[in-house]
């Protein structure tokens, strides 16, 4: 078979990128790579017995004429290293080579490549290496290339090489024996071939088996167990060269026995060289043994499949096991006692391959033991703790299946011991109290942590007392069980926790009472709790830490008096004669405050607040105990009485001077004593006290252009001035009166939030403080609210659209509108929300006014208020079997569907529901009806759509409804 490929310039650019590629980037599982030549050879018929080894110029094929003057006939041989492509699979093999020269380029000749015997020191014309087999014949000359590249695929030799492992190949080029004594035949070649390969080491599989039992693999005769669900398949692969992320495994099973069922799927990669893949084993029969295989695939190739794995799918999990205890039978009486452990015996409940049980207290099976063969009984030791008991058992299978829980109740004689310790610290002796009402207990056992049991007799009341030293801090656990004779009674844990912490005592200051109080002396008795205690370390709060030595006996007294109220926190730690620092004590405690307290939220203690003439609220609180009654005076004032309940009380007092003033407060006890008192000193403004019943503070009144009187008193003596400024607007002077007050009108010119700025000034010229006082002027205007706007078109004609009216006028009791220039309609104002809803119906399509205004009971009316909005084309739909927003009727119940036109002159509805094909319904009149019946429950939108006659279609309409 004649191949042809003719490269120039073009193909050496792609040999050069070939080279780079190859040398660039580390091997892969697909390799692109040059292989040039290791040794090349011609021979020449003029000189047979010649040989040319490796000689310096080119290489000449067919026949020549020499520079003897006569007819030379060569052929060409070249030698390559193909030591490496052992063992792979060989994707593209390409020799090319580039000719000198040719003596007819006008037309396209053979030329011939043949796999030879290797090259020998005496290769020549009449000893050639031994012809094996041709390898292909390409066409040279015959168009504008030559001379050019020449080319044959030996991507087959190359891969018999690689089978074989064969290190070299040698090839000839030559021209065919007919063409190869003609001298137009004859070409010279450049001596540099390259073959252009592209191999891959095919992936292997190094082990298969599935995730669960780790790598299990069934035999045919012995197929694993697994339950009817999906089980993960595991393949390792591995690969001769360097790792990349494309190999996976791709798996396949199939019922043995039934190879048609096979089905194949690829794994997940997950690093590593491992595939997984999820099989449903649910998909097949209980009972069925299903094979499995694997094979590797790198994205070029594929290892071999490996021998199967056998699985058998288990279906039917097991009964729910049995359980029993002689110790603790399930009969409703309580057994054993507390601590005594039980023996518990589950039973397979005749299911024959059950390997093990999993159990537990109280409903958790997180335990488990094993059958010692299958379908075997098991038994376990349980200890039970409480009076009521019950354990929770399931079997499981082979194939990981789990029975039911079998849950077994059973009742405990109430025989724990009763234990108490009295912690005496690290090095200094504890006490352990044990106690049992349980008669007959003629001693008692404990051990600390994994020590050794210790017996002591118990006394004649069932109790006994041991002291225990621990020598070192931390957690311990202590186990004490009664016993009566050898008998074992009731047994119990209990946990302690061991500190060396000093102890902190004190009558006089403690959580929570007694409280310690503001200038009340008392103390803190600091006992230790390791021997040879020398002194203490402690600190209140941040304070820096003090030291105080300890009497012979390690005991100290820390007298202290507090001097402001708080929660406190006291740290303490010993310090033995070696240095040994103990850990800290906390020891928190509140002191309260002797002087009550005094608060305001009108006047406060920093700033100038207020006003002569406003009263304020000062609330009175203690947390001292057998109060009374509060006493105080306003600036030196007669004292006043104050009743207060639990602690605490509210008293209104008005200031009749500006400047400072001071509140003196004090309790009274039970006792008849009083509290140190306390100071409560505020500014008062002596900024003007501005009132109006046209206009008060921070409320809305009038509206604009009606006057108001506003009332301007003095907020100190001797004012004959004020000046006032509305908003940003012209300062005004008015005189004061003899009384010292003002009284002007103003009037409003807009709506909202209004400032008066009002300033006094006295005969001397001094001027106080300014007062802003804001008052709120209704706006009459009548604001609409609704989802129709002049900006998007909605609905259409016989739409019914809500319209929201708001004003903020009190007076205003009645909205009349009317829309499009239509006779007026009037609609009480609402009582009960802050707008009024009315619902009107469309008249026309594309631009609409309606118009409303407010009148009062005095029959005035508000500005009026001209509202645009578009209404669209949409079409109306109605159904009394489906009505829109509610869930009625069911699958397959038809429904009829109203469809009325939005505009004039529609002639035929297209309606869909949800995302199905439009239909189309002919109307008469502007109006339709279409029958829809829904085959599946759940939440349906129909989108319906008119035409007029001249084919333009309406605005859509979306009608949403229920289907039960």
């Amino acid at each position: 078979m004649f191949a042809r490929r003719l490269l120039g310039a073009f193909g050496a650019v792609l040999i050069t990128a070939a080279v780079s590629l190859a040398s660039a980037t580390p091997a892969q599982a697909w390799e692109q790579r040059d292989v040039y030549k290791t040794g090349w050879a011609y021979t020449d018929s003029r000189l047979p017995d010649q040989s040319f080894i490796n000689p310096a110029g080119d290489a000449p094929i067919g026949a020549r004429t020499g520079s003897d003057g006569k007819k030379h006939k060569s052929r060409a041989y070249f030698s390559f290293d193909v030591a490496r492509f052992a063992g792979t699979v060989v994707h593209g093999a390409t020799l090319v080579i580039r000719e000198r020269s040719a003596a007819n380029c006008a037309e396209a000749q053979p030329v011939e490549l043949w796999r030879t015997d290797p090259i020998t020191p005496t290769t020549s014309w009449a000893a050639p290496p031994r012809k094996r087999e041709l390898l292909g014949t390409t066409l040279a000359g015959g168009d504008s290339t030559c001379p050019g590249w020449l080319s044959w695929d030996i991507k087959p030799a190359l891969q018999k090489l690689a089978n074989r492992g064969e290190s070299v190949v040698t090839v000839m080029i030559r021209v065919p024996h007919g063409q190869e004594g003609d001298l137009s035949h004859g070409r010279v070649l450049l001596p540099h071939p390259s073959i252009q390969t592209q191999t891959n080491h095919a992936p292997t599989v190094a082990r298969a088996g599935m995730e669960y039992p780790s790598w299990a693999c069934g035999t045919k005769r012995a197929p694993q167990p697994v339950a009817a669900r999906s089980r993960v398949l595991m393949a390792q692969i591995s690969d001769a060269d360097q790792f990349d992320y494309n190999i996976r495994g791709q798996f396949a099973a199939w019922p043995v026995g039934h190879p048609e069922q096979r089905s194949e799927r690829f794994g997940a990669q997950y690093g590593s060289g491992l595939s997984k893949t999820e099989w449903d084993m649910g998909q097949y029969p209980h009972g069925t043994v299903v094979a499995w295989q694997v094979r590797a695939y790198d994205g070029y190739d594929y290892s071999q499949w490996t021998k199967p794995c056998y699985v058998k799918v288990d279906a039917e999990p097991p009964a729910a096991p049995v359980v029993t205890s002689t110790k603790y039978p399930n009969d409703g009486q309580p057994h054993g006692g507390q601590g005594v452990p039980g023996t518990f015996v589950f039973k397979a409940n005749g299911s024959p391959d059950v390997v093990g049980y999993y159990w537990g207290r109280f409903g958790d099976a997180y335990n488990y033991v094993p059958a010692p063969s299958p379908g075997a009984d098991a038994t376990v030791e349980f200890t039970p703790q409480s009076f009521f008991e019950y354990l929770s058992v399931r079997s499981v299978d082979a194939a990981g299946l789990s029975s039911e829980l079998t849950r077994y109740d059973f009742y405990v004689r109430t025989t724990a011991p009763g234990v108490r310790v009295t912690m005496g610290g690290v090095g200094l002796p504890s006490l352990l109290r044990m106690s049992t009402d349980e008669e007959g207990v003629t001693e008692f056992g404990y051990r600390v942590d994994d020590g050794a049991e210790v017996r002591v007799p118990a006394g004649a009341g069932g109790t006994a007392e041991v002291p225990i030293v621990f020598t070192e801090t931390g957690s311990k656990r202590i186990v004490v069980r009664s016993f009566a004779g050898s008998e074992l009674i009731g047994g119990t844990t209990y946990d302690v926790r061991v500190e060396d912490s000093p102890t902190v005592e004190s009558a006089d200051f403690a959580w929570p009472e007694p409280d310690g109080v503001v200038d009340r002396p008392g103390s803190f008795t600091f006992r230790p709790r390791r021997p040879d205690v020398v002194a203490y370390e402690y600190f209140f709060q941040n304070d820096e830490r003090q030291r105080l030595d300890a009497a012979p006996d390690g005991t100290a007294v820390l007298h202290w008096t507090p001097t402001r109220p708080s929660f406190y926190s006291l740290r303490v730690r010993s310090i033995g004669a070696d240095g040994t620092e103990s850990q800290w004590a906390d020891y928190q405690f509140s002191v309260i405050d002797n002087k009550p307290t005094v608060y305001s939220s009108t006047y406060y203690e920093f700033g100038a607040w207020g006003g002569v003439g406003i009263p304020g609220e000062f609330g009175f609180t203690t947390a001292m105990p057998n109060v009374d009654v509060f006493v105080y005076r306003l600036n030196g004032g007669p004292e006043q009485i104050a009743d207060p309940e639990y602690g605490w009380i509210t008293v209104t007092l008005t200031p009749e001077r500006s400047g400072r003033n001071a509140l003196t407060v004090r309790t009274r006890y039970l006792d008849g004593t009083f509290s140190p008192p306390r100071e409560y000193v505020f500014e008062v403004s002596d900024a003007p006290v501005v009132v109006s019943t046209d206009y008060p503070e921070n409320t809305g009144a009038g509206q604009p252009g009606q006057p108001g009187q506003f009332t301007f008193n003095p907020g100190r003596d001797g004012i004959v001035e004020y000046r006032y400024t509305l908003e940003t607007g012209e300062q005004h002077t008015v005189a004061a009166g003899a009384d010292g007050r003002a009284t002007v009108e103003i009037t409003p010119t807009h709506p909202g939030y209004t400032l008066l700025i009002v300033t006094s000034t006295t005969a001397d010229g001094t001027a106080t403080a300014e007062r802003s006082y804001y008052f709120v002027v209704q706006d009459p205007s009548v604001w609409v609210s609704s989802g129709f706007n002049e900006y998007t078109p909605l609905g259409g004609i016989g739409t019914k659209g809500r319209f929201g009216f708001y004003t903020e006028l009190r007076e205003a009791t009645t909205y009349e509108y009317r829309l499009n220039g239509g006779a007026w309609q009037s609609v009480p104002r609402a009582t009960d929300a802050l707008v009024t809803d009315v619902t009107l119906t469309m008249e026309r399509n594309g631009e609409n006014v309606l118009s409303v205004r407010g009148r009062t009971t005095a029959g005035q009316y508000t500005p009026q208020t001209d509202y645009p909005f578009l209404v669209g084309t949409a079409s109306l739909v109605a159904s009394e079997t489906y009505p829109i927003a509610e869930w009625s009727s069911g699958v397959d119940v038809p429904g009829t569907f109203t469809f009325t036109q939005g505009t004039a002159g529609v002639v035929e509805f297209e309606y869909r529901v949800d995302d199905g094909e439009p239909v189309l319904v002919a109307a008469s009149g502007g109006v339709a009806t279409a029958v829809y019946t829904p085959t599946t429950n759940g939440w349906k939108t129909m989108t319906v759509r008119g035409r007029t006659g001249d084919g333009v279609w309406t605005d859509s309409t979306s009608y949403s409804f229920g289907v039960l």
